[in-house]
């Protein structure tokens, strides 16, 4: 078994430091990336809140519209009779 020399030893450990600024880097990408992806996750919900809201309202007005319809008809019908 060979000795290893200082030389291996500081080698050995740049390359670690190389590989451990790597996964930084990749990390620190990740968690912008996760920062990005729940900025835009809560801009859909609040998109899609204001859009069951407004498809709300207008069930509200067609169902209105239907009940009015309705009572018109029925009172029509009695006129007829």
């Amino acid at each position: 078994m060979g000795d290893i020399s200082n030389r291996d030893i500081m080698q050995a450990i740049t390359e670690l430091g190389q590989q451990v600024s790597g996964l930084a880097n990749r990390m620190e990408k990740i968690e912008t990336r996760v920062s990005d992806l729940e900025i835009e996750v809560k801009r859909a919900g609040n998109e899609l809140k204001q859009d069951i809201r407004k498809l709300d309202a207008k069930f509200s007005v067609l169902s209105d519209s239907v009940v009015e319809t309705k009572a018109d008809m029925k009172l029509l019908k009695q006129n007829q009779h």
